[in-house]
């Protein structure tokens, strides 16, 4: 049989606070069902300034159209019909 080595409990206790964050990480990767694969390429500043004016057009149409419907205090509805 091994050695049984002490362990103190402040010892113990600072590596489970070390560890926990990756630990939970590969629990919750590992329990799902399908994983998702980031895009990894970074983006020139010409492509996101090209997607931000897109999406800054999208909202201003819709805007403009009556899709927003506000339905409380804090919230919003897009009607994409």
């Amino acid at each position: 049989m091994g050695a049984l080595t002490k362990v103190h409990m402040n010892q113990l206790n600072k590596n489970i606070n070390d560890l926990k964050k990756e630990v939970n990480y590969n629990l919750a990767r590992d329990r799902s069902d399908f994983h998702v694969h980031k895009t990894v390429r970074k983006r020139s500043p010409d492509e996101i300034k090209a997607l931000t004016e897109i999406a800054k057009a999208s909202l201003q149409k819709a805007k403009r159209e009556g899709k927003f419907v506000k339905v409380g205090p804090r919230r919003i509805y897009y009607d994409p019909s």
